[in-house]
């Protein structure tokens, strides 16, 4: 049920109450001062050799970004799988989801949630409130980061203390109030800091959304879109020393909603939660000890009862979902030098374990969702070498191992994955120094899951099909070659301005890829298109899916006026079948102009998604239809403790549904913002 009148009033009355003082902080983050950790090294996003996008909570808020879906929507080569009956999340790079294919992390926690259904095969729940930062690294370039990423990785930081709080302030509150016209939804995030004297500081938020059910562009409400939303951080940051940080991040999301058809329905009840602590030292009189150390734990639990059915005997009936996962991350570089070489020399270990367990007493999903534990883990060494002021080059190893243990199942694997990279620097003495020329190849693992391995049952009537487990799947290996330009120019138009650029090219083979077939009685398997009497399914090894794109984005900031362009073309095909691959999404072009006024306390902008139709999919899978969404943005800072802003997302109202998704998407939605801030 939804929260109503009284969490509005409640709502309404916290945001009337929050007292406003001087330093009312807009984060200001220049595109040159992102840093980023792609490679376990601290590196800035400009120098980063790779595709590697960042969305800050500064262009999160410009845009009004109600979901991950909106965060991450405008990055090239990445798409996600949302269904409005569920507030889960499932990110697609480069046309890899599902199964962990694509490691998402928060605060460097796992999010390894699954379960079997009309849905995306790897979904989290995260409040975006809560993020300070995201990074997206395209490709298993990013095999450092443990095992499974052949699609890629996502890693959400949270805010902290340290990054809240302004300089000479002790203590600092903040609250954001939203209201959206399309589902009549209201959302409250509440921040609060405090300084614990020179030695750090701890950061709460609480965050409650009251979503009511959206209308698409037709003005049709879409079904079961409706949700309530209450999720909490608590983060502690020390700084016992100069050179020293130990962050401690517990996130709590619960989310309650119904879905269903028209005689079987459920309602659900979601408890997602990640404890991560991470200590960092980086000895400033010893270029040998830059370490960090991380673990974590994260649990999601999910509890669906049954609330109609076609036997009364049914209603009222539970059944879980649940999945653990601990993990632990220890990595150190050091630098150093070599004759005229300079190294930058990374070693590391990870290790982490799922435990799912699944109980339905009510039909089959522990059979298409089994109990199981899976332990994956590994060692990497890297070496990032400077020849020369023009030419640097990156190797590394990783060794990778796993366990895979259930009813119907024990297997183990190993695999040792390579990785090259050169990096060109040609025009350092010219009036292109900043641009670089890179080339990369990087192999990347993904051990099969428990679902994968040991699904079985058969599915509900009148699709009276059965899922076949599969104890013999082989892991997928992935071979990625990738080349591409990164560049960062200022003062190319105007005084003080930044122009920065990241273009590219790959091409991702994955040998053994893990894909549903459907096997009639003779034998014969093939795509999705088959006889529900008799025919089965099983996940098997194709023998090879290959998967190559484009990708670029351009961004350029004058302060009066800022603007970027991203676009991204993916193919893939398995070549065993001869057919496209289900998850390769469509192409797209973003396009971002807006200008600043009134000393740049005002700002107003549009956003143009202009995204191709999706016709190359396998023989019986729907396809989507082309679309152009164009969005408005407009803020005014009033002064430093109160600022208002305006967004109007599809303001043509288009009727329309990103490929992939179980739903349509909104139509019209005008979203009114009203933030404010004290701190002393």
């Amino acid at each position: 049920m939804r929260l109503g009148y009284f969490s509005r009033v409640l709502l309404c009355g916290t945001a009337l109450l929050s007292v406003p003082s001087p330093a009312m902080a807009e984060e200001d983050v220049e595109l040159d001062l992102i840093t980023v950790t792609v490679l376990k090294l601290k590196q800035l996003l400009s120098d980063v050799a790779g595709g590697v996008s960042v969305v800050t909570k500064e262009e999160k808020d410009r845009h009004g970004n109600n979901s991950v879906a909106d965060v991450l929507a405008p990055i090239p080569g990445v798409s996600t799988e949302e269904n409005a009956n569920d507030p889960a999340t499932a990110i697609n790079i480069r046309g890899l989801q599902d199964f962990g294919r694509v490691v998402v992390t928060i605060d460097g926690a796992r999010q390894n949630f699954q379960r079997t259904g009309h849905n995306a095969d790897g979904m989290f729940y995260f409040e975006p409130e809560q993020m300070q930062q995201v990074t997206v690294v395209r490709g298993p370039i990013s095999n450092v980061y443990g095992s499974g990423a052949i699609g890629g990785v996502v890693s959400f930081e949270t805010m902290d203390a340290l990054s809240f709080l302004n300089e000479g302030e002790s203590i600092a509150g903040s609250q954001k109030l939203r209201y959206t016209t399309n589902g009549d939804s209201i959302v409250s995030s509440t921040t609060g800091a405090l300084r614990l004297g020179d030695y750090g500081g701890i950061l709460g938020n609480i965050v409650v959304r009251d979503n009511g059910e959206y209308k698409d562009g037709d003005g049709d409400a879409v079904a079961d879109s409706s949700r309530d939303i209450l999720a909490g951080l608590a983060k502690l940051s020390l700084t016992p020393a100069e050179d020293m940080r130990f962050d401690v991040s517990y996130l709590v999301n619960t989310d309650e909603f119904e879905n269903g058809g028209a005689t079987t329905r459920y309602g659900n009840e979601i408890k997602a939660e990640t404890l991560a602590a991470k200590f960092a030292w980086e000895d400033a009189g010893n270029d040998l000890i830059d370490f960090t150390a991380s673990a974590y734990w994260t649990s999601t639990h999910q509890d669906q009862e049954r609330l109609t059915a076609t036997n009364p005997a049914l209603i009222g009936l539970h059944r879980t979902f649940d999945i653990e996962t601990i993990g632990t991350d220890v990595f150190n570089t050091s630098r150093f030098a070599t004759s005229s070489l300079k190294h930058a020399l990374t070693v590391g270990a990870d290790i982490f374990q799922d435990q799912v367990q699944v109980i339905d007493p009510i039909s089959t999903a522990d059979l298409f969702t089994p109990s199981g534990e899976r332990t994956a883990g590994g060692a990497f060494i890297q070496d990032q070498i400077e020849v020369t002021t023009w030419l640097e080059f990156i190797v590394a190893g990783r060794f990778d191992a796993y366990s895979l243990k259930g009813d119907t199942v024990d297997s183990e694997g190993t695999h040792f994955s390579p990785k090259a990279t050169i990096v060109l620097k040609p025009f350092e003495e010219t009036a292109l120094k900043g641009l670089h020329v890179y080339g990369t190849y990087a192999e990347g693992y993904r051990a099969p899951s428990t679902t994968e391995t040991m699904i079985g049952g058969f599915h509900p009537a009148p699709a009276a099909f059965e899922f076949l487990p599969n104890p013999d799947l082989k892991p997928e290996v992935a071979q990625n070659i990738e080349v591409g330009i990164t560049g960062e120019f200022r003062n190319v138009f105007a005084a003080e301005d930044l122009l920065s650029l990241r273009a590219g090219a790959f091409q991702n083979t994955v040998d053994d890829y893990i894909g549903a077939a459907f096997i009639d009685p003779d034998g014969d398997s093939g795509a999705p298109t088959f006889d529900f009497t008799d025919d089965t399914f099983q996940y098997v090894n194709i023998a090879k899916a290959k998967l190559w794109g484009l990708e670029g984005e351009v961004n350029y900031d004058a302060g009066f006026m800022f603007a970027s362009v991203a676009a991204s073309m993916i193919r893939g095909d398995d070549e065993t079948a001869n057919e496209p691959l289900l998850t390769v999404p469509a192409d797209k072009v973003v396009t971002t102009l807006g200008f600043r006024f009134l000393d740049e306390k005002a700002e107003l902008g549009a956003r143009w998604f202009a995204v191709a139709a999706q016709n190359r999919v396998p023989t019986g899978s729907p396809e989507s239809e082309a679309y152009n969404l164009v969005n408005l943005f407009a803020s005014y800072e009033v002064n430093d403790n109160l600022k208002l802003s305006l967004n109007a997302d599809n303001v043509f109202d288009e009727d329309y549904r990103r490929y992939l998704d179980g739903s349509d998407s909104p139509g019209r939605s005008v979203m009114f913002t009203v933030a404010t801030r004290f701190g002393k």
